[in-house]
């Protein structure tokens, strides 16, 4: 079996920001910077940083727990099944 090299290894792992994967540094630094702009007090700043371990301890958990549930939240287009039954009514 071939050995694979450090770079190897270091090219094809995950892209992390701040130990932290891309989307779930993206949504702490937006997000932070947003509610800090809008409220324009520094206790926002303290909130969010007590929130990056929490992140931390959620990426490590599941690191797609941000994609499901961004895709959870989307809205779901209608199907002819819906249309048929008439609403959002899933009773047969």
């Amino acid at each position: 079996m071939a050995e694979q090299s450090r770079l190897f290894i270091g090219l094809i792992r995950p892209p992390k920001l701040l130990g932290l994967p891309i989307m779930y540094a993206m949504v702490w630094l937006f997000g932070s910077v947003l509610l800090f702009v809008w409220f324009q007090h520094w206790l926002i700043a303290v909130v969010a940083g007590c929130l990056y371990p929490l992140l931390w301890k959620a990426a490590d958990w599941d690191p797609a727990f941000i994609d499901v549930v961004a895709t959870t939240l989307q809205e779901t287009p209608p199907t002819p099944n819906r249309k048929v039954h008439g609403g959002d009514s899933y009773a047969p």
